[in-house]
């Protein structure tokens, strides 16, 4: 055995070789399947153990029997110190860049740049080489961000408390829905709306949510609360909805990311006045507001089939026209999204506790014979003022013509009071964004919120977004000066474009339908029906001849009466 200048490693390396090879050298002819079966046992290629057996059949030495070492030095580099520099300087300013080039891009960039130089140019091997030395949170963070790095190569730590009993802490996130819905009216197509949803953590089971087309915002935030805490009897049947839904209640916490809506004055003062804590999620760690994402993931799962669905992404979505498809109005969205929540996943076993959210829920309300439950929520007695305490909110100082936030001066007799007595003082005033026609001052003798109404009574109710839009028509055509005259002219003005624009434009469609929502979303107020429009002339009585005709675009058929 030629094993003494073997060291103990490579000598149990090449006997156990040997016990595979030996065979197959004493036989006259190694066939291909014993080759392909011997490289499956050493855990190298067929090509290489024809290698070994040639060399072990003429020496018989065990060191013929082990791999090959490579000609090279680990650690040095036989390239042009030329091309190394180029490579590093291609890796630096281009491949690790925000534009995110892949490897044949790369290695045709340094190519180029050789060539440009008269220098040899390098194999992709060795720069693929010298690529998979750097490591891969450095790539990640060069091409995308520290922060984005670090979600993804950082080891998660932490976690929230858990909770023993529901309402302890509820989270709240939004999203943009995967749907595009149409107006009531035309069935035309609109856009996608935007969901905000409160879950429990205890129970899992979704509190309230809240769907609007506006993007979240503060109100938001106050309208998902507010649906939240109170009972849903009423809504249920005001929405056609069938199935029970007995999760309500005023949270211990609600538990957010750092968003600008959950940092709002409004959203704060709200939880506050009623008794509940708001807490943040850390900085750059998603993985804390795992439950309302993956809650967020299950109800855009639902949607995904709905018609006018937009995929979660463009490959998901393929060749469908989610346009085209569209049928849903909000209204039903809405109560398809009620539907889901109340009758499949509270009846849905869950992965966390292993039963259903109602179950859980229930069990934790009302006891299971092993705990005391937490008992039913206390009703609130003013669910007015639960919605105004979470609406947006601003100071503004009373004058001799009241109070004027954008652009519409509000008067009262309690504000006509104050100023009999001298007080120009700044109050605290609130707006529902869904209807600006009046607004609701905060008294500071009784502590109570006071509606207050436009200086003008004729003028009529709108919404933000036509105010705004309003607002933005005035400035456009230079009158800076403009007072509420001009202002509301503005509004009527683009109602009359609104109602005589082509039906198939999405801004018109918007503000048609914003025209219908005002009344009926109005704090207080009743709900109003959407003006229906109006009936065609009834055809001509005559004898109906029945064909078939092809659509210019897609070949489909239909069906033609003439």
């Amino acid at each position: 055995m030629d094993a003494a200048d073997l060291s103990p490693a490579e000598l149990e390396v090449a006997l156990v070789r040997r016990e595979i090879v030996a065979p197959l050298v004493a036989k006259s002819e190694c066939t291909r399947v014993e080759a392909e079966e011997a490289a499956l046992l050493l855990g190298c290629s067929t090509r290489t153990i024809w290698t070994i057996l040639k060399r072990y059949r003429a020496t018989r030495r065990l060191r013929d029997l082990l791999p090959t070492k490579g000609k090279g030095v680990q650690g040095h580099s036989f390239l042009d110190p030329r091309v190394d520099a180029i490579i590093a300087s291609v890796f630096e300013k281009f491949h690790l860049s925000r534009m995110r080039p892949n490897i044949v891009q790369t290695v045709t960039e340094i190519r180029r740049r050789c060539a440009a130089e008269g220098l040899a140019l390098p194999s992709r091997g060795s720069i693929t080489r010298r690529l998979k030395r750097i490591p891969d949170i450095d790539i990640v963070a060069a091409r995308e961000g520290r922060k984005k790095a670090g979600e993804r190569f950082r080891p998660v730590s932490g976690s929230t408390p858990n909770t023993t009993a529901p309402l302890q802490r509820v989270q709240i996130d939004h999203t943009k829905v995967d749907v595009i819905v149409v107006d009531e009216i035309n069935r035309l197509p609109l856009q996608r709306p935007f969901i905000t949803i409160a879950i429990d953590e205890f129970s899992r089971a979704v509190l309230g949510f809240h769907l609007s087309l506006e993007a979240p915002s503060a109100t938001s935030v106050g309208l998902c609360l507010v649906h939240s805490i109170l009972p849903k009897d009423n809504w249920a049947n005001r929405i056609g909805l069938d199935f029970p839904w007995p999760m309500y209640g005023r949270p211990d916490e609600i538990y957010v990311d750092n968003g600008s809506d959950f940092h709002s004055e409004a959203v704060e003062r709200g939880c506050d006045a009623w008794g509940m804590k708001i807490n943040f999620r850390p900085g750059g760690m998603p993985h804390f507001g795992g439950i309302i994402e993956r809650m967020v993931g299950t109800a855009m799962a639902s949607v995904k089939t709905l018609p006018g669905a937009t995929g979660a992404s463009i490959a998901e979505r393929g060749d469908r026209n989610p346009d085209r498809e569209a049928a849903m109005t909000l209204p039903e969205l809405e109560l398809m999204f009620a539907t889901f929540f109340s009758g499949q996943y509270h009846r849905t076993l869950h992965t966390h506790h292993g039963i259903t959210p109602y179950t859980k829920w229930m069990r934790g309300i009302f006891g299971d014979g092993q705990n005391t439950g937490r008992g039913i929520s206390t009703d609130i007695q003013d669910p007015q003022r639960l919605l105004i305490d979470f609406l947006p909110l601003e100071r503004r100082k009373l004058t001799q013509r009241g109070i004027r936030w954008g652009g519409v001066h509000y008067m009262d007799d309690i504000l006509r009071s104050y100023l009999m007595h001298g007080k120009h003082d700044t109050f605290i005033v609130r707006r529902d964004p869904r209807d600006v026609s009046s607004i609701w001052l905060l008294s500071p003798d009784d502590n109570r919120y006071y509606r207050i109404g436009a200086r003008d009574i004729s003028r009529p109710s709108l919404s933000l977004w036509e105010l705004e839009a309003a607002r933005r028509l005035v400035r456009k055509d230079g009158r800076a000066d403009y007072d509420e005259t001009a202002l509301f002219a503005a509004v009527e003005a683009q109602r009359q474009i609104t109602s005589s624009a082509a039906a198939n434009k999405a801004q018109a469609r918007r503000s048609r339908l914003a025209v219908e929502r005002r009344t009926r979303n109005k704090i207080g107020g009743e709900d109003s029906k959407p003006v229906a429009t109006e009936a065609p002339a009834p055809l001509a009585q005559a004898p109906w001849r029945y064909t078939e005709a092809l659509t210019p675009d897609d070949d489909d058929t239909f069906e033609v009466y003439e």
